[in-house]
């Protein structure tokens, strides 16, 4: 996934206390937050579904995707729709913070997290030169995983 020589634009977003990043070219959209209908028996991490402008997306909590304490949704509070393998998919996070253009050279992929591929939601790292020096990168494959793929 990393082995490029282009700089590459990721969106930063907080899940509690960690910044987390998924790639634009991943990004359909970014929402503020709506109620998602719950679906039953769905895991935890699956929120619910909603309509977006006629298409139904499964939402996926990430605070609940990543075993942290559920927060009650506020006004920061977003919906980052993405795109995996054609379908749209809904990301719930604390804050959407601003979009960056990262260097190719500060993007690597998590030697530690080599072995747990198969297991980890993050796929590696990008080292920002402010304040938010280290940023995790989400798979989304991963993140979305097991998360009622047949609800569409």
């Amino acid at each position: 996934m990393f082995a490029t020589t282009q700089d590459q634009q990721f969106i930063l977003f907080r899940v509690a206390d960690e910044t987390y990043a998924v790639g634009v070219h991943e990004t359909h959209e970014v929402i503020r937050y709506k109620e998602p209908k719950r679906i039953p028996h769905a895991p935890a991490h699956v929120l619910g579904v909603i309509n977006l402008r006629g298409a139904i997306i499964p939402v996926i909590g990430l605070r609940e995707r990543f075993s942290l304490e559920s927060k009650t949704p506020d006004d920061e509070t977003r919906i980052i729709v993405t795109t995996q393998n054609g379908r749209l998919h809904g990301l719930v996070c604390d804050a959407v913070e601003r979009v960056v253009l990262v260097p190719a050279a500060n993007i690597e992929e998590n030697p530690d997290l080599e072995e747990r591929r198969g297991l980890s939601a993050v796929r590696g790292v990008a080292h920002l030169d402010d304040k938010d020096s280290v940023v995790f990168l989400l798979a989304l494959d991963m993140v979305l995983a097991q998360s009622g793929e047949n609800v569409q």
